[in-house]
């Protein structure tokens, strides 16, 4: 091939482009370390990068010091999007540095802002312990906030001003005053759709009052706290491990709701809303709670329980499931110590005669076997429960498993689900990772199925360990 006539001539025809189109070649790096780095190649190039719409720092490249210098540089008035997600925290970031990328942000009204401190472990304290005040500035212009951090800055947030345009709140662990928190959600982000707070050591109660939110996410904030939340827009809840010592929460179109934490009548409530949801998914390591109690049907209902080996947890776990919400959908998840898992599983599909859809996600981890409970007479070895002539499923279309392995306990629930319901349009076997299913397994599995089933065996459930709501549990 002859080259170029560009390249034969010596001339560099990407530096004779216009600034709009250098510019946009240099977002395209999605690094504004990279493109800072462009300003080595010529004069032409030196103050070209300092012209790009976002600053994005969440290439492993980056550090502290990179940032810094390249916002020192930036020439731009305004930025869409501000990002900086850093990998290497030997070197840890403190509040003060932290906040003054908040700052230079708020300067540039961005609709983006996401600082992210990332780490798979939290550097060390300081020895005295010593907490680091973070201000958070107004950001007027900004559609979403998310800041994540590694270690507890106490975030100051502003008495006065309002995040005017602010529609999604991400925050991560930090510690702060339980009053600002509820000041800032309720009056100062006027137009805020969703909040997602994550492992927030929050001092004092929390009172969440907002005419527009939409959607909430609590995931281990102000343990032991009071909770308050009137929100006649809300249609998403999420209560992680939050164990409050009471909460109200009034919303009165609530479409979904996802609970693993106690749930106590007497000390939390649900009000306003109707005894019908689209989805409602309750983990529970303990008897399960009054909350299933509280809905008489979902269109969804996903069930993750832990079922100890502890003499009497097996009647509890019977009486606590003998009436369910009426679903269509149904997901399972059962870690069960002891225990027979067939039993278990006969047992909440004869509450759930009509369903169309089963999903069945397996957890596998050591554990005794039934051994111990046939000593005992336990409820789970009795040969009442193992019947399947008593389990209508006569609605039930497709069933999908999720993390098979194909172990003798796996095939035997497969044949079991089959036993239930001969003539299945649709069985759906997803592997665990790193597992590949054998000949013998698959020809076990076929032997089972009617003619008329469509067998898909094999396909990954890497995708259900992501949205899993128990994901973030040592269920797996």
């Amino acid at each position: 091939m002859e080259p170029s006539r560009a390249a034969a001539d010596g001339h560099d025809r990407i530096s004779g482009l216009c600034d709009e189109l250098l510019v946009t070649i240099l977002v395209g790096l999605h690094s504004s370390a990279e493109a800072a780095r462009t300003s080595v190649l010529s004069r032409r190039w030196s103050r070209v990068w300092t012209k790009i719409p976002k600053l994005i720092f969440l290439d492993d490249s980056s550090s502290p010091d990179a940032v810094d210098s390249t916002l020192n540089a930036y020439s731009a008035p305004t930025t869409d999007r501000f990002a900086v997600g850093l990998a290497d925290m030997s070197r840890p970031v403190s509040a003060a540095r932290a906040a003054s990328w908040l700052r230079f942000a708020a300067a540039r009204a961005p609709r983006e802002v996401h600082v992210l401190l990332l780490c798979k472990e939290p550097p060390p304290l300081p020895e005295d312990d010593v907490e680091e005040e973070l201000e958070v500035p107004i950001l007027e212009s900004t559609f979403w906030l998310n800041a994540k951090f590694v270690y507890c800055f106490r975030i100051r947030l502003p008495p006065a001003g309002a995040f005017t345009e602010l529609r999604i709140l991400s925050v991560t662990l930090c510690r702060v005053s339980g009053g600002d928190l509820s000041r800032v959600v309720s009056t100062q982000c006027p137009c805020l759709l969703a909040l997602n707070l994550t492992m927030l050591d929050v001092d004092g109660d929390v009172s969440i009052r907002s005419d527009t939110l939409e959607r909430l996410a609590l995931r281990v904030v102000g343990v032991g706290n009071r909770l308050d939340v009137a929100a006649p827009s809300l249609e998403w809840l999420q209560v992680h491990r939050c164990d409050y010592a009471e909460a109200r929460i009034a919303a009165p179109i609530l479409t979904e709701v996802e609970w693993d934490d106690s749930y106590d009548p007497a000390r939390h409530r649900i009000t306003g809303t109707g005894r019908r949801l689209d989805r409602l998914a309750v983990t529970q390591s303990s008897p399960m709670p009054p909350l299933l109690e509280r809905f008489d049907a979902a269109d969804e209902l996903s069930l993750h329980l832990f079922i100890p080996e502890f003499p009497g947890t097996y009647p509890l776990f019977l009486e606590h499931t003998r009436k369910l919400p009426k679903c269509r959908a149904l997901t399972v998840g059962l870690k069960i110590v002891a225990h027979s898992i067939k039993s278990s599983l006969l047992h909440l599909l004869k509450q759930c005669g009509g369903i169309t859809k089963l999903e069945i996600e397996l957890m596998h981890h050591n554990a005794p076997k039934v051994a111990r409970c046939e000593h005992l007479s336990c409820p789970c070895v009795q040969q009442e429960m193992m019947k399947t002539d008593n389990v209508a499923l006569d609605l039930l279309e497709e069933v999908e498993f999720h993390f098979f392995t194909g172990s003798d306990e796996d095939v035997d629930l497969v044949k079991l689900l089959f036993m239930c319901k001969k003539t299945l349009k649709k069985m759906v076997i997803n592997v665990a990772d790193d597992v590949a299913i054998s000949d013998e397994v698959h020809e076990k599995i076929k032997s089972f199925s009617h003619l008329s089933t469509t067998l898909e065996i094999g396909g990954p459930s890497s995708h259900k360990r992501d949205v899993c709501l128990c994901k973030e549990h040592d269920w797996y």
